[in-house]
């Protein structure tokens, strides 16, 4: 279980951080669109922070101690706020172009999902 714990974990950091980088490629056009891996990536790092969550259990069965201190607010707060990058995302997915504020929106909300799983144990 370890070792499918740490797949889905290194899939989930591939794929923010290819959210991250698709963002970036985009910051020095004067017309910013929404690449178009961007809501695939976005999809990635869901299914495999659930697939974390769900195994996380099952690597904690002889340490209920450990397994109950686990901060589960915090990734539901992670959840939300993918959820809300997913959501305008999808509602700028056939734009030709989007604007500064959604970008910088977009590029601000992955860095606070960020620093919300570095406040994680």
């Amino acid at each position: 279980m370890k070792a499918l714990f740490s797949i889905f974990f290194v899939v989930h950091l591939l794929a923010i951080a290819g959210m991250v980088i698709l963002l970036l490629m985009q910051g020095g056009k004067a017309v910013k669109a929404l690449p178009k891996g961007f809501i695939h990536a976005g999809f990635t790092a869901l299914v495999a922070g659930l697939a974390m969550v769900g195994i996380r259990p099952a690597l904690h069965h002889r340490n209920a101690a450990q397994y109950l201190t686990f901060n589960y607010g915090t990734i539901a707060a992670k959840l939300v706020v993918l959820v809300i990058i997913l959501v305008i995302a999808f509602k700028n997915a056939k734009a030709a172009s989007i604007s500064r504020a959604t970008w910088v929106t977009l590029l601000g909300l992955i860095v606070i999902n960020i620093g919300l799983a570095g406040s994680l144990k």
